[in-house]
């Protein structure tokens, strides 16, 4: 969201941020490049607060498109522009940022409820666009693909030595992203290669204790490790052999992205944007989710052939480098925002909110 908001304006729109909580940390580089950030000091998902408070951002400052990112603020962003529309002549596009296929019955019915308040939606990856469209009973021509960038990496890695291999998890510790599935892949892996072997998870979230319990019961404690959040893997991924993403949904993530264009190996569920990331055994491997033995024997014979890892490795960073720069999303996202303007009555300049 910051590289896109700085990108649109770059190319020449006013953009204004409003976050549904805090700040947050993503506040200071938005400041930086002179983009207003608004904080509503909201909470989780029940705190319909945020309507009104959106509402009232809403009226202050006017605009011509008002562009979601994530669930919650996909929910509440559009019925606040709809609700103001209804006492105004003001009336603004509606986009719909749809970053992963969440299947949670939840997240499917808010959003089918309101699905009549968007304009138009832009998904990550094709794979999410389809399923989601399938879910909220969408049509196909509602929804724009655009995937995310990378950054080119300051400095690229070195194959790590033959041993310890380390086997890197990056996500927030969720039931989407299956940490126990990685964990007990690693128990299963043969005595003789774990006990080479280092796991490190790296995030926070809802399981990190459950998660912490399981690690001392199943007496791993001593090569498997959590680091909690940290702003900046890359150091990690320097010090890894692979990384590991055992999710069971996802969208087009941005870790796998990261690693790929660092040339760190990738082995990962085949799930939504991740088919459309890894071309299994050449530029990555897939295995099925929810699976933690095929995930193990995966696990095995990666570890088990330096050779296939380079060239794996070499393969996914070339491709990265290539089709999954910023400059090519920023660009698709300014295309595809005076394509939706086209033929609306514009209010002077145009300004996007996100």
């Amino acid at each position: 969201m910051v590289r896109i908001a700085i990108g649109l304006q770059d190319t020449g729109w006013r953009v204004r941020v409003i976050s549904l909580r805090d700040a947050g940390a993503m506040a200071e580089p938005l400041q930086s490049a002179g983009i207003p950030v608004t904080a509503l000091d909201c909470g989780g998902f029940a705190d319909v607060r945020a309507v009104w408070r959106l509402c009232r951002e809403f009226r202050r400052h006017p605009t011509d498109i008002v562009q979601c990112f994530l669930h919650q603020a996909n929910i509440y962003g559009r019925l606040a522009a709809r609700i103001c529309g209804l006492f105004s002549r003001w009336r603004p596009l509606i986009v719909s940022g749809i970053r992963v296929a969440d299947r949670r019955t939840w997240v499917v019915l808010t959003d089918r409820l309101t699905r009549f308040c968007s304009d138009h939606y832009v998904a990550v990856s094709e794979h999410v666009a389809a399923t989601h469209a399938a879910l909220c009973r969408l049509k196909a021509s509602a929804f724009s693909v655009i995937p995310n960038g990378v950054d080119v990496p300051a400095e690229l890695l070195e194959a790590p030595g033959p041993e310890p291999h380390v086997l890197l998890a990056v996500g927030r510790l969720t039931t989407q992203k299956a940490p126990f599935d990685l964990l007990e892949a690693y128990r299963l892996l043969p005595d003789d290669l774990r006990s080479h072997c280092q796991l490190k998870f790296v995030g926070d979230g809802p399981l990190a204790l459950s998660l912490q319990q399981a690690i001392d019961e199943k007496q791993l404690s001593d090569s498997v490790h959590l680091f909690g959040h940290c702003h900046d893997v890359s150091q990690l991924m320097r010090e890894s052999t692979v990384l590991v993403l055992p999710s069971r949904w996802e969208g087009m993530p941005n870790v796998v992205l990261e690693a790929m264009a660092s040339a760190l190996p990738v082995i990962a569920t085949a799930v939504d944007g991740t088919l459309e990331l890894i071309d299994d055994g050449r530029t990555g491997w897939l295995v099925p989710a929810g699976s933690p033995h095929v995930l193990a024997e995966r696990i095995v014979a990666v570890l088990g052939d330096s050779e296939a890892r380079k060239t794996v490795a070499n393969n996914a960073q070339v491709l990265a480098l290539k089709n999954f720069k910023w400059q090519t999303a920023i660009n698709r996202y300014d295309q595809l925002l005076h394509d939706l303007l086209a033929g609306e009555p514009l209010s002077g300049s145009a300004e996007t909110r996100i």
